[in-house]
């Protein structure tokens, strides 16, 4: 089970990843409602990138989980702090950053047991 949700959250990380990346049109539309330079676009898509391959590289070795889980939960808190204050888009752009912090924090806790 932990596999798989690993596994889900780094894909759709990575996707989020690449998007920013390659600065996909909608993405960088969005950026510019955040009110951040794009240089920092593509910061955050690599720091992502590293993240999600650390998740995956997580089902074989449990400790990159944390390192990629606790990046994660910073990358998540920024996405929705992003969404609601700085563009003050609806409550329902937030759903998915929000799906993935909670996501990262059970990974964690899953592989809790390790870090002890």
């Amino acid at each position: 089970m932990i596999t798989f949700v690993q596994m889900i959250l780094a894909i759709f990380i990575l996707i989020g990843g690449f998007i920013k990346l390659f600065r996909i049109p909608f993405q960088v539309e969005h950026w510019r409602h955040y009110r951040y330079p794009l240089w920092f676009m593509s910061a955050i898509g690599l720091i992502e990138l590293i993240g999600a391959i650390g998740m995956i590289g997580g089902i074989w070795n449990q400790h990159l989980v944390l390192g990629s889980g606790i990046l994660f939960i910073i990358l998540m808190m920024g996405a929705i702090h992003a969404h609601m204050f700085r563009a003050r888009q609806p409550i329902v752009t937030v759903i998915p950053a929000t799906i993935c912090l909670i996501l990262s924090i059970l990974v964690i806790f899953w592989n809790s047991d390790v870090f002890s």
